[in-house]
């Protein structure tokens, strides 16, 4: 049972509970009519606010859950994502050898369409690469491990990528590892 069910369950039982107890106020009310119709009635008007506020409860509670379904809906790939980013770099890694090595034919050329097509289906579902490039360095999307000074790039500018970071949709799954120039 989740806990979703558990406190349905338990606000539903609190509901019975009034109810309950209404039927038997009114049992009681019928019988003495006296001086403690007022008290009965107070315990009724209390019992009426008790239940109005479960009601609210129950509301907000049904409020957060549809909120905290449709944000697991959301994110529901990026763990998956995120398992296949050290694929993703060792194929980039491969690919790069290839084309160092200058070796062209057709097994290259489907490597590197699989590899397009992977990012083109990841794309689709939300997983980005984070800018790197001409861009200035930015704590909440890159790494900065390294610190160089060189004239012709701006300071706190991004000078190399030693591994791409990658956000899904608008959560940083793994930030990018950068050297930074600094003067």
């Amino acid at each position: 049972m989740d806990k979703e069910e558990i406190k349905r369950d338990e606000i539903q039982e609190e509901v019975e509970e009034i109810v309950e107890n209404l039927d038997v106020e009114e049992a009681t009310e019928k019988k003495e009519e006296t001086s403690s119709t007022e008290s009965v009635s107070k315990e009724k008007e209390e019992l009426s606010n008790k239940l109005v506020r479960l009601q609210a409860d129950f509301d907000n509670f049904r409020k957060r859950t549809i909120k905290e379904k449709e944000e697991i809906h959301k994110y529901a790939l990026s763990d998956f994502s995120e398992k296949l980013l050290p694929v993703i770099d060792n194929m980039e890694r491969a690919i790069q050898s290839i084309e160092d090595a200058k070796i062209s034919d057709g097994y290259v050329d489907g490597v590197k369409m699989v590899m397009n097509q992977l990012f083109t289906v990841l794309n689709n579902e939300g997983l980005e690469e984070i800018p790197t490039e001409n861009v200035e360095f930015d704590p909440q999307w890159h790494h900065g491990v390294a610190v160089d000074n060189i004239e012709d790039i701006e300071d706190n500018h991004i000078i190399e990528v030693y591994q791409k970071g990658y956000k899904f949709k608008e959560k940083v799954l793994r930030p990018a590892m950068v050297k930074i120039c600094k003067k």
